[in-house]
């Protein structure tokens, strides 16, 4: 299965309603939905967080045409629209080098591993950490795709309390995030934890047959945080 990131992590879709529309749940029927509705405005609502995506298992595509692979990347994101990546990446010939990744308004922007000097990247690249927290990113798949969702109970993550809840997710819907790498019609367990009192995200975890997955881990919730940006006339 071929393993390129289009969180798009440009990470370029979004999840449209109409492709989740079919996962529904039935409103008012499982008061863990409600729990998961307040996570995603919880997510909307954040003025900024740290966030921590590792890929598990078969590293993933950064840059599949030139051969590159990622397994983690440390991230701000301050809202609405803007994020900035230091990603460890591993070059085709083996050698493992960092980088930055910049998404703004302008544009998505990444620093040369030996220059330093940032250069724009094509608006198709494999890796966009804005989508996550957009209304059709986690957002939008919390509220419309979660199946059988179940709270499994309170426990501590990441030194936080939180509320674990869980269930199962399409490949459809996930795949705008996680770029290709799951199947449509194949359904994947999630799990989230969330702080019980505010519901704020503390972790987001999707699990893949082979051991592989992808885990997010949010810290520093509205914390003061300023992204890495690119000079002011970056690399064409």
């Amino acid at each position: 299965m071929r393993r390129s990131l289009a969180l798009a992590l440009a990470l370029a879709g979004s999840v449209s309603s109409g492709a989740v529309a079919q996962n529904r749940p039935p409103q008012g029927s499982n008061p863990t939905q409600a729990t998961l509705n307040r996570a995603a405005d919880a997510i909307l609502a954040l003025k900024s967080t740290r966030f921590a995506l590792k890929r598990e298992g078969t590293p993933a595509f950064l840059d599949e045409k030139n051969g590159v692979t990622f397994t983690a990347a440390d991230c701000v994101y301050v809202a609405p629209d803007r994020v900035s990546c230091n990603v460890k990446v591993s070059l085709r010939n083996g050698t493992i080098v960092q980088l930055t990744r910049v998404w703004v308004p302008e544009g998505t922007f990444q620093s040369n591993p030996l220059t330093r000097q940032f250069a724009k990247v094509p608006g198709d690249a494999n890796f966009n950490g804005v989508v996550l927290f957009a209304r059709t990113g986690i957002p939008q798949i919390l509220r419309t795709a979660v199946q059988n969702p179940q709270t499994v109970g309170p426990g501590t993550v990441l030194g936080r309390s939180a509320l674990h809840l869980k269930g199962q997710v399409a490949g459809q819907a996930l795949n705008p995030l996680m770029g290709g790498t799951l199947r449509n019609d194949a359904l994947y367990p999630v799990d989230l934890w969330v702080e019980e009192r505010t519901a704020q995200p503390a972790q987001l975890h999707v699990a893949e047959p082979d051991g592989s997955g992808w885990l997010i881990e949010l810290s520093g919730l509205n914390e003061p945080a300023t992204p890495r940006v690119p000079p002011a006339r970056p690399q064409a």
